[in-house]
């Protein structure tokens, strides 16, 4: 059994700082995802909030029948899509980044990625306009490919791990297009 397979368990059993566990793992990475599809911090706070909730009011919800941590991020994304439904907004994933949203909004300072360390460089605002000109669905698994393995984001998205394959892929490729065409060269943003 897996650790955060043992972590719900000792939950379900009554042991409360086992779920404590579970949000301080996952507290930067879900968090992160949730604000980069919903873009507002508010928002966010409430969505995460509300993940961690549905565990606590019914801790069976959870099967143990695969990653938990795909689980987790899967029940994050049905709740942006919730959230809105619920603001009347048309729930797409499609929309372009608002002007002043960047990938530096997404990430949180104590949780460093590869492409967290590159934002924070000189050329991190290339990086943030080489994901703006990505299709919702390229730029959801770049993000999610910081914290979590190809099958759990195919998991996570209920999709097969070609399309994701193929998303990353094209997605990659399309950055590196872009960051080409703004003069950016491999040498600068090698590190």
């Amino acid at each position: 059994m897996d650790k955060d397979n043992e972590l719900i368990e000792n939950f379900k059993n009554g042991d409360t700082g086992a779920l404590g566990l579970l949000i301080e793992k996952y507290k930067g990475p879900l968090y992160n995802y949730i604000l980069s599809l919903v873009k507002d911090a508010g928002a966010a706070d409430d969505i995460f909030q509300e993940v961690f909730l549905k565990i606590v009011d019914r801790p069976d919800v959870y099967k143990n029948t695969g990653s938990f941590k795909a689980w987790l991020f899967t029940v994050g994304r049905n709740m942006c899509m919730d959230h809105f439904r619920a603001a009347g907004n048309h729930v797409s994933l499609d929309a372009e980044l608002d002007e002043d949203f960047t990938l530096h909004d997404v990430l949180s300072s104590d949780e460093r990625s590869p492409l967290e360390t590159l934002l924070n460089s000189e050329d991190g605002r290339y990086i943030d306009g080489a994901l703006a000109v990505l299709p919702s669905e390229q730029r959801e698994v770049i993000v999610l490919r910081q914290t979590m393995s190809f099958k759990e984001i195919a998991a996570t998205l209920n999709c097969p791990i070609g399309t994701v394959l193929a998303r990353a892929s094209r997605g990659y490729k399309k950055m590196q297009e872009h960051l080409i065409k703004e003069g950016v060269t491999e040498a600068a943003y090698a590190g």
